[in-house]
């Protein structure tokens, strides 16, 4: 047996753990660029939470609010181009997935140079990292992507129709700051969206092909709070909730980064590229109908997951693995989410370029493989 594991270099957990900032900052830089999901940091109280925070430290900051749903390479290099031009010794995200996408690669292209796509897997040049990046630090305000642990940054193209990741061991960031508290603002329904999004990460990162003993630990672990989701959707203020939803999405991160993911995440980047769908949202829609094709390859697997998410005895483990089945779909319809792509109006000439564009490194963990056109004739069923 053989693996490796990686992971942020410190996490630090726990509500309040944002006022940590005053001590952490300083240690890895003057002078920081802060990626924001847009004014919302600015609305919330947060940003001037940070300031307060840094008052006598010597840190300065300058904000990158140009941030996207879904980050593409232009924003990347405009983002990187203004940290060199303040010369900024080190980068912060304080938002969601997107915000600590576009400041992980910020910070590795701040120093390797060149053109973000040509890092891209899939599309680019195969240039790869070399020099170490500028000191990152991630702060999520969502609990989804789990992007805080992770060492890749998913960058999208609506005109070259991909999405696809900047990767290396180098993106990892120094320290990642969860603070459950942070997450209270989010609306519903983004809370499902980014939930769902955590809880396929654990699934999927548990069954693909690529898990190992350790994953596979911390991902059936994790998926024991994942009823807690409908609470943090029924009432966004139970912070206990929102706790345990932090902790999944965290869980996620470092799960995927050293495992992999499978075909709902595959599928879900295509239909961003090319439909714009929100990530947390695809995987949901998806991930029913992911683990119905799976099913019968990894039933014990799917057990774990039934009785992990059920909390309770079944008579045997298919009983067991269809159970996980519909909990996922009966949270998925309870929070509004779809539970097919009816509504996206995609035609069915167009599902080959759908499934051409799916064909990411999350597919080759899938415990059921398929080519395109099987791929194809699989969604055509969702339409």
């Amino acid at each position: 047996m053989n693996f490796e594991f990686y992971t942020s270099g410190q996490i630090i957990f726990g509500r309040g753990s944002f006022n940590r900032l005053k001590e952490i900052m300083p240690k890895y830089g003057k002078n920081y660029l802060i990626a924001l999901n847009g004014d919302i940091m600015l609305r919330n109280g947060v940003l001037e939470r940070l300031e307060k925070l840094l008052e006598g430290t010597g840190t300065q900051i300058t904000y990158f609010s140009d941030v996207l749903a879904e980050p593409d390479p232009e924003t990347v290099q405009r983002g990187c181009e203004i940290a060199l031009a303040n010369n900024c010794d080190a980068v912060m995200a304080i938002g969601g997935g997107s915000a600590i996408d576009t400041a992980k690669a910020i910070a590795g292209l701040a120093t390797n140079g060149g053109n973000i796509v040509d890092y891209l897997e899939g599309v680019g040049t195969g240039k790869i990292i070399t020099k170490d990046t500028l000191p990152f630090i991630a702060v999520p305000t969502t609990s989804g992507t789990g992007a805080e642990v992770t060492k890749n940054a998913v960058i999208s193209s609506k005109e070259g129709k991909y999405k696809k990741s900047f990767r290396s061991e180098k993106l990892l960031a120094r320290v990642a700051i969860v603070d459950p508290e942070l997450t209270i603002s989010v609306p519903r329904a983004i809370t499902a969206r980014t939930g769902m999004d955590a809880i396929t990460q654990l699934i999927e990162s548990y069954t693909t092909r690529k898990a190992n003993p350790m994953t596979s630990a911390l991902a059936i672990y994790a998926l024991g709070f994942a009823p807690d989701l409908i609470k943090a959707y029924d009432c966004p203020t139970d912070i206990d909730a929102r706790e345990s939803i932090s902790l999944c999405s965290l869980i996620s991160g470092i799960t995927l980064a050293n495992s992999g993911l499978g075909a709902a995440h595959g599928i879900a980047a295509g239909l961003g590229a090319i439909y714009g769908v929100p990530h947390g949202e695809a995987c949901a829609m998806l991930l029913p109908h992911i683990m119905r094709l799976n099913l019968d390859s990894c039933v014990p697997l799917y057990a774990h997951v039934g009785r992990a998410i059920c909390k309770k005895a079944f008579s045997t483990d298919l009983a067991a693995a269809e159970a996980a089945v519909l909990e996922i779909q009966n949270m998925c319809a309870y929070m509004q989410i779809s539970l097919d792509l009816k509504h996206l109006n995609i035609k069915q000439e167009d599902l080959i370029e759908l499934a051409e564009a799916s064909m990411g490194s999350s597919m080759s963990g899938n415990p059921v493989q398929l080519s395109v056109e099987q791929w194809a004739d699989f969604l055509a069923k969702l339409i």
